[in-house]
């Protein structure tokens, strides 16, 4: 695994997973850019799909949202008045206090973007989700980021990262 600096501000980070030629906001973006693979989720999870939307506004919907989503993080990144925590909230709607290494999400619609929050505007995206579904338990695919993030956490935590002081201290010896 390793961290790499997305903006040059060195506030949005993302995880490059072993045996991935992307780091993970890349390889989420080119897949949800894909109308293929896109057609392919929707098809197999037709049955979580908002029963007002057809499959084809569903994808149309999905390919906006990920332009607006650049967008977004583009315009924070650029933009010396905005921060990154305008876009990341907790993972858990209830969570009111400062947690270490809290787990966040980024969303636009149907879309997520995972991330822990290193400090009150640092983040590092450690994966994303097309979800249609309330809870992330409730299918495989979202599981599976909620795992991964999981993981991602405890693993900075076990190299003793608590904030963006050891986190710069810890990806500077790490490069």
């Amino acid at each position: 695994m390793k961290i790499i600096d997305i903006f040059a501000n060195r506030k949005l980070y993302a995880v490059k997973y072993d045996g991935e030629d992307f780091h993970e906001l890349d390889r989420l973006l080119d897949l949800w850019n894909d109308p293929v693979h896109l057609q392919t989720f929707v098809k197999t999870n037709s049955k979580d799909i908002p029963k007002e939307r057809t499959s084809y506004q569903v994808i149309n919907d999905i390919l906006n949202n990920v332009s607006e989503l650049e967008d977004i993080l583009d315009e924070i990144a650029t933009d010396g008045n905005r921060q990154f925590k305008e876009f990341f909230n907790p993972l858990y709607n209830q969570e009111y206090k400062v947690v270490e290494l809290s787990m966040q999400k980024g969303r636009k619609n149907y879309l997520r973007l995972y991330a822990i929050k290193i400090d009150e505007n640092c983040f590092l995206i450690t994966g994303g989700a097309i979800k249609f579904t309330h809870l992330m338990e409730e299918r495989q695919h979202t599981l599976e980021e909620l795992n991964k993030i999981k993981s991602c956490r405890d693993f900075l935590k076990s190299h003793g990262v608590f904030d963006d002081g050891s986190f710069y201290e810890f990806i500077n010896q790490d490069l």
